[in-house]
């Protein structure tokens, strides 16, 4: 690196303007000198240049200016510069792309000073480009769980083409994602922001659970902090001190909202919410942000959406929601990565061979304690016998021997009523053991946090996504579905069409009808993500910070 800088001094410390008919072109003259205390100065204040990839940039440009015409900042340069400028707007910071040096050089017309602003735009730009692109940072440093691939992508390639073809503009817009859930909650920072100007909101001071029908002096609070979800009213409110039924709605879009039990009660946990300040939130919104330049930059126009984080599963379509239902997934402990893949079987009234880990640290346990645990799930044991596997009977086993290092068995549950995977499994390979399925145990998708799983996703309404996925093929199956379900035998057939699937970790997002959403960090992955972004320890709560110690929390 620092040999690559000392080339760069031999170079730029060199350039000046040399004016003909083919433009602006850098060159050497006896005036080269006066441009060392300048760059000198810029480089000392701690501006991280790639020099790599500045070199390549103007070996592209036969060594011209790309951002100055005959001396001056072309239109070229200052619409880059505007662009440089609005990087706050996509949850990033402008000054990470020489922002605050070139405000200070932007006007001067000294010779001395264009190299140096030349510079600054150019490597402005190689750097936003890249992290609107591709994030700001690297995914598996902040998130192991993490992995869905990045795109390839040369910052210096494509804007070489749009120079070529007076096509900047076009290229500059296509860098963000442009997808909806990215620009409504780009949008949503700015509503966020401008609340935060104003001063914040209400505080709802209270030490006791607020009811409906209660009185208290903090429902006054409460009613100035959900403004915006209270109905119109004509007139004022006759008891502002009363929690009155037309508080009960607001309240309870609230809880929606936020991941919470909708039961109109304002206890500890809705408390809580309404009052985490508004720098968190903005904080979070930045962080998710992120996480949408983390995806690949066009999504195929048909996919499966599963957001941990938010416990639901979207199908798109063209942009359109056509299938939207909960999910229950990974516990704390065994939690559901996020990645890439496609559906590409469905396997209907599935057997179930029992994963090891949850054979060992689930089931063995409760064999300890009940041998007759298994005949209870309808799942029947094997074990190796002269190179077989054949059936055993549980009962006469001395469980108490067995651990996880000496576990000889294997379990399999029939299909039926109480198969863990339910009637319908969506087979996606893939080198982690993930797939959705279906469940019996359908109450859990009336709690708010449903992370009850060992990994995989249980998905509301199976049957049904499985008819749309047999539809988004390019022959008729739907008959095969009905039949395969009724018969009770497991059976696997093949999607015609395999539907591509994303696993992702969004802890707010904005709903098509433009409501925003936030969901508690179930699995502790955004205090690192905001802290790389810029956000301040000051801006965390105590309670965040601390599951950085103590995932506990």
């Amino acid at each position: 690196m620092r040999g690559k800088q000392h080339y760069w001094f031999g170079i730029l410390l060199c350039l000046c303007f040399t004016r003909g008919d083919a433009g602006d072109v850098m060159g050497f003259d006896s005036t080269a000198q006066s441009l060392v205390v300048p760059i000198e100065s810029a480089l000392q204040e701690g501006l991280a240049i790639d020099w790599p990839q500045i070199e390549r940039l103007y070996d592209s440009q036969q060594h011209r200016y790309i951002w100055h015409r005959e001396g001056e900042l072309s239109e070229r340069g200052r619409l880059l510069f505007r662009w440089l400028a609005s990087a706050d707007l996509e949850g990033l910071d402008a000054r990470d792309y020489h922002l605050n040096h070139l405000l200070g050089l932007i006007y001067n017309p000294s010779p001395a000073v264009i190299v140096n602003r030349e510079l600054l735009l150019s490597d402005g730009y190689i750097k936003l480009a890249r992290d609107l692109r591709l994030g700001r940072h690297d995914p598996q440093s902040l998130d192991p769980h993490w992995m869905l691939p990045r795109d390839d992508f040369d910052p210096v390639t494509v804007l070489a083409q749009a120079v070529a073809e007076e096509r900047l503009q076009p290229l500059l817009d296509s860098l963000r994602p442009d997808n909806d859930g990215y620009l409504r909650l780009k949008r949503a920072l700015a509503r966020y922001r401008a609340i935060a100007s104003a001063g914040g909101w209400v505080t709802v001071e209270s030490d006791q659970t607020l009811r409906p029908g209660d009185r208290d002096p903090a429902v006054v609070l409460l009613r100035a902090r959900l403004a915006g979800d209270l109905p119109r009213l004509e007139g004022e409110v006759s008891d502002p001190y009363h929690y009155d039924d037309a508080l009960i709605p607001a309240v309870k879009a609230f809880q929606l909202r936020h991941g919470l039990a909708a039961d109109g009660i304002v206890g500890s946990a809705t408390l809580r919410s309404l009052n985490e300040p508004i720098e968190n939130r903005i904080a979070r919104i930045r962080a998710n942000l992120e996480r949408w330049r983390w995806l690949p930059h066009e999504l195929e126009s048909q996919h499966l959406m599963v957001n941990t984080a938010g416990f639901e599963i979207s199908l798109i379509n063209e942009g359109r929601v056509v299938f939207h239902k909960r999910t229950v997934n990974g516990r704390q402990e065994r939690q559901t990565p996020s990645f890439s893949s496609r559906v590409t079987h469905l396997v209907t009234n599935p057997l179930w061979t029992v994963p090891r880990s949850i054979a060992v640290k689930d089931m063995l346990p409760r064999l300890q304690q009940d041998s007759g645990y298994l005949a209870s799930k309808q799942i029947r044991l094997y074990g190796r016998l002269e190179g077989q596997w054949i059936e055993v009977d549980p009962h006469p086993i001395p469980w108490q021997e067995y651990h996880e290092n000496n576990f000889p068995f294997v379990l399999k549950q029939d299909p039926g009523s109480r198969n863990s995977l339910g009637r319908i499994k969506f087979h996606m390979p893939n080198p982690h053991q993930i797939f959705l399925h279906d469940t019996p145990a359908r109450g859990l998708f009336e709690r708010p946090n449903r992370a009850y799983s060992s990994g995989c996703v249980r998905v509301e309404g199976a049957e049904q996504l499985a008819g749309l996925l047999i539809d988004h093929g390019q022959r008729s199956q739907s008959g095969w579905l009905r039949r395969a379900l009724h018969s009770g035998e497991t059976l696997i057939e093949p999607l015609s069409k395999p539907m591509p699937v994303y696993l992702t970790y969004f802890t707010n997002w904005v709903d098509p009808s433009g409501e925003i959403h936030f969901r508690p960090d179930i699995y502790q992955r955004d205090t690192a993500l905001m802290l790389a972004i810029g956000e301040g320890v000051e801006q965390m709560t105590a309670r965040h910070l601390g599951r950085m110690v103590n995932p506990s929390l």
